[in-house]
C-alpha cells in the first residue's frame, strides 16, 4: 500500500473522485445565488412594491434550491459508492495478506484481535474518509470562496471583518489537532490489544486484570481526545454565534451612517451563515484527515508486517 492516504485514494478510487469533482464544480457557484436573489428581493421586489417581480424571483430561488438538492444527492449517492467500494477493498486486502502469510510461513500476519479490529472498525473508518477526502474540502473550500467573493464584490469592509473573526480559529485547530493525533494512535493500539485479549480468552485472575487495565487506558484515551474535540467544537459554535452579531453591530452602523442599506446587511446575515457551515465543516474534516492519515499508516505497517 503507497505510504500517504490520498496516494491510496486516487490509486483505488480516482473514477469516482472525477465524477465527485464534477458534480461538485457545479454546486459550489449555485451557493452564491440565493443571496444575490435575497438583495434583488429586498432591493427590487420590494423596495419597488412589485409583487410580480416578487413571485418571478420566488419561483427562480425555488429553481435554485431544487437544483441544489438534486445535485447533492447525486454526490453523496455517488460518495456512499466510493466508500463501500473502497471499505470492500480493505477487507479484502486484510484477508488476501494473511492467507498469503499462512500458506508461505503457516502463521498470521497479525493477531487475531488486531485482524478483527482492522476489519471491523479500522476499515470503515478509512473508508468513510475516503469518501470524504476531496469532495469536503472542494465543496465547502469553494462555497466559502464563492460565498465570501460576493460578500467581498457587496462591501469589502463587513466581508474583511467576517475574515478577520474566522481566521485565528485554524491555527488554534492545527495546534490541538496534533495532540489528539498521538492520542487517536494510542487508542487504535489499544483497542487492538483489546481485541487480542478477548480472541484469546483467559479466565484467569492476570488476564482479567491485564484486560481491565487496557479498558481503563482506552476510556482515559478517549476522553483525553473528548476534551479537546469538544474545547474546539465550542470555539467554531462560538464563532458561529459571533459572526452574525459582528455584523449586525457593525452593518447596522453602516446603515445608520447612510453608507450601506438594509438589502446589505440581510445579504450578510444569510452569508454569514452561509460560511459557518462550510467552514466547520472544513475544520472537521481537517481534524478527521488527521485521525485518518495516522489509522492509515497504522494499518498499513501491519498489513506490510512492519
Amino acid at each position: 500500500m503507497p505510504r500517504s492516504i490520498y496516494r491510496y485514494i486516487w490509486k483505488v478510487s480516482a473514477h469516482g473522485q472525477i465524477v465527485i469533482c464534477l458534480l461538485s464544480a457545479v454546486i459550489i457557484p449555485l451557493a452564491t445565488v440565493p443571496l444575490d436573489l435575497q438583495r434583488r428581493m429586498v432591493d427590487e421586489a420590494l423596495g419597488q412594491k412589485d409583487f410580480h417581480h416578487l413571485i418571478i424571483l420566488g419561483l427562480f430561488y425555488l429553481a435554485t434550491i431544487l437544483g441544489q438538492q438534486t445535485l447533492k444527492y447525486a454526490l453523496n449517492l455517488t460518495r456512499g459508492w466510493v466508500v463501500e467500494d473502497v471499505t470492500r477493498r480493505l477487507r479484502n486486502a486484510i484477508y488476501t495478506s494473511e492467507d498469503r502469510r499462512s500458506t508461505k510461513h503457516g502463521g498470521l500476519l497479525a493477531d487475531p484481535g488486531t485482524v478483527v479490529s482492522m476489519a471491523a472498525s479500522e476499515t470503515e473508518d478509512i473508508g468513510g474518509f475516503v469518501g470524504d477526502s476531496i469532495s469536503i474540502p472542494l465543496l465547502q473550500g469553494g462555497t466559502i470562496i464563492f460565498v465570501f467573493g460576493y460578500l467581498a464584490w457587496v462591501d469589502w469592509r463587513i466581508a474583511s471583518l467576517a475574515a478577520l473573526i474566522y481566521t485565528p480559529h485554524y491555527f488554534i485547530v492545527r495546534m490541538v489537532q496534533q495532540a489528539i493525533n498521538r492520542l487517536a494512535r494510542g487508542h487504535a493500539k489499544v483497542v487492538r490489544r483489546i481485541g487480542h485479549e478477548i480472541v484469546t480468552w483467559s479466565s484467569s485472575r492476570k488476564a482479567s486484570g491485564r484486560f481491565r487495565s487496557l479498558v481503563n487506558v482506552a476510556y482515559g484515551l478517549r476522553m483525553s481526545i473528548y476534551r479537546r474535540k469538544f474545547v474546539l467544537t465550542y470555539l467554531g459554535n462560538f464563532l458561529d454565534a459571533l459572526g452574525p452579531l459582528v455584523v449586525l453591530m457593525v452593518g447596522g452602523w453602516f446603515v445608520i451612517q447612510g453608507q450601506t442599506n438594509v438589502s446589505t446587511l440581510v445579504v450578510f446575515i444569510s452569508g454569514i451563515q452561509r460560511i459557518a457551515d462550510p467552514w466547520d465543516q472544513l475544520i472537521n474534516f481537517y481534524r478527521t484527515a488527521q485521525i485518518a492519515q495516522t489509522k492509515y499508516k497504522l494499518f498499513a505497517q501491519t498489513l506490510s508486517g512492519k
